[in-house]
């Protein structure tokens, strides 16, 4: 077990940087969003990585979505974009990243959206360009913690993210992701797969239209409890051994 971990470590980092530049010039080049998609399929295949989806159907009627996950490890990213894979997403992310070599200039051509918290200025330009994004069909996927958390437990949500879709009048839809955590945590480059399996919640969806901006708070404490309740019904879900909608 302890060999095949090693191996599969190893696999995985040759992987990425073997691949990050070559899917960095490719996403310049060709502005293809399915890109990421299959760069994030891959990593999962080779990690071995068993999506469990539990809790209510995504509904891929719906042209524009908001989706608001909690954040536990690196590996929530690739776990949505699989999740995900039949709508049109785009991550909002830290603007420092936008700034890596080959990684960040790809996203960026992929139109992944900076965000800058420190300069109001830009954040305005931010949320201008999320409800922009949203009018025109694409969805967005946003931490509303704005960063992984070391315990698992959820963090306080930031009430940024909330404007965007108030503004936009657009559904947001809760996720609440399980275990990602175990398997590689904030500040580690190693990933534990002694289990390989993570747990992901889909939240009901939530309606934002009749809505206001001076609402931000409500929907805050909407989206918070939601995914509480996702995380709580992946643990019991754990206990119990319930069949799972695996993706």
């Amino acid at each position: 077990m302890i060999l095949r971990e090693v191996f599969l470590n190893l696999l995985v980092w040759i992987y990425v940087i073997l691949s990050v530049p070559v899917m960095g010039v490719l996403a310049i080049i060709t502005r293809k969003k399915v890109l990421a998609r299959l760069w994030c399929e891959w990593l999962l295949k080779i990690l071995g990585i068993r999506v469990v989806v539990l809790g209510n159907p995504l509904h891929h009627s719906l042209a524009k979505t908001f989706f608001m996950s909690n954040h536990q490890s690196q590996l929530d990213i690739p776990v949505l974009e699989h999740l995900l894979k039949d709508y049109n997403i785009r991550f909002l992310a830290k603007a420092s990243l936008f700034k890596i070599p080959f990684f960040g200039w790809g996203i960026s051509a992929l139109g992944y959206i900076p965000v800058e918290r420190e300069d109001p200025r830009e954040g305005l330009r931010s949320l201008l360009a999320c409800v922009s994004a949203l009018q025109s069909g694409v969805s967005l996927v946003i931490f509303p913690e704005g960063t992984r958390s070391q315990t698992g437990e959820l963090l306080p949500f930031k009430k940024g993210g909330m404007l965007v879709p108030l503004k936009a009048q657009a559904p947001v839809c809760p996720i609440a992701i399980f275990r990602t955590r175990e398997i590689i945590p904030k500040g580690s480059l190693w990933f534990h797969l002694k289990n390989r399996e993570v747990y992901v919640y889909i939240g009901k969806t939530i309606e934002t239209k009749g809505m206001s901006l001076r609402d931000k708070e409500l929907l805050k404490e909407k989206v918070r409890d939601e995914i509480s309740r996702g995380l709580q019904h992946c643990i019991e879900y754990c206990r119990r051994g319930d069949k799972p909608w695996v993706k």
